[in-house]
């Protein structure tokens, strides 16, 4: 095919061996890269650009984006280029390519403005990055990322709920509240069961609250730090406590822990616990007064 096939008017007075290295040089570089004239014409390409919308060299110099590309995309194509022309500035987008095989891959492209020797914009030249892969790659991580919020979000709901439900405030009789705390106490349910216990202690008026440990089942110096918590928090609202299901592993631990419970009342089980409660109550109110 003749030279005249390839070259427009814009460039048929360049040398010969100049353009023939050019191009030779632009087919090298992976990327797709082209050149339009102020008219969308294709004036130059690259070996990446054919492969980029499926079409051969010949068949592309002196086209335009409507004679190989979906009407829609070549509007895209026109309206940037006009957006280089006009402001006479680079411009980097990202937009959707189809190729022949109908393939549509997602590409970021630059461009930039080409100059006559007076300083007019009379073309320019564009390159292409396909980021089809790393799209696919972040909208997938987004996808991840969007369902691990959504399970964090139900995994924190059904946390709380369980929370709820382990941690119950239970009148068991005027003035006495029972707490029984079951599971693992962390920092998070330990400042929920005081918060909780707290509430109920002041809303219910109550005197003496039993908290049951039966069912924690780890006891270290966290534990029991929240616990001595607990009990200040309640002496303050004028509430004693009194804690129950401390068995010999616990005990044990507390004491080589050397933990100090200070004046907080103990007893093994929730039934004497619960005993113990009743009577401390009745000695507060005092014998009851015959008449006269």
């Amino acid at each position: 095919m003749s030279v005249a096939a390839f070259l427009l008017p814009s460039i048929e007075r360049a040398d010969w061996k100049t353009f023939l290295l050019l191009q030779l040089v632009l087919d090298t570089i992976p990327d797709p890269i082209f050149v339009k004239d102020r008219d969308h014409r294709l004036i130059a390409c690259n070996q990446g650009f054919c492969r980029l919308v499926g079409q051969r060299y010949e068949v592309l110099i002196g086209a335009s984006d409507p004679d190989f590309m979906p009407k829609e995309q070549a509007e895209v194509f026109w309206h940037f280029d006009d957006v280089v022309f006009c402001s006479g500035q680079p411009n980097e987008n990202e937009e959707l390519a189809t190729s022949s095989d109908g393939v549509t891959r997602t590409i970021w492209t630059r461009k930039f403005p080409l100059r006559n020797v007076g300083g007019e914009v009379v073309g320019l030249c564009g390159i292409v990055t396909d980021i089809t892969t790393m799209k696919e790659r972040l909208q997938r991580a987004e996808r991840l990322e969007a369902e691990n919020r959504e399970q964090r979000a139900v995994i924190e709901a059904q946390t709380t709920m369980l929370d709820r439900m382990s941690m119950p405030v239970l009148q068991v009789g005027r003035g006495v509240l029972l707490m029984p705390l079951v599971g693992e106490m962390n920092d998070r349910r330990a400042e929920r069961a005081l918060q909780t216990l707290l509430g109920a202690i002041h809303e219910r008026g109550a005197e003496i609250v039993i908290l049951d440990v039966t069912g924690v089942p780890t006891f270290d110096t966290a534990v029991a730090a929240h616990l001595a918590r607990a009990v200040q928090a309640a002496e303050l609202l004028g509430c004693q406590s009194v804690l129950v299901g401390i068995g010999p592993e616990i005990a044990r631990t507390l004491v080589e822990l050397q933990v100090d419970f200070g004046r907080i009342t103990t007893r093994s089980t929730l039934e004497d616990g619960i005993s113990f409660a009743m009577k401390q109550r009745v000695r507060r109110k005092g014998p009851p007064t015959g008449r006269a």
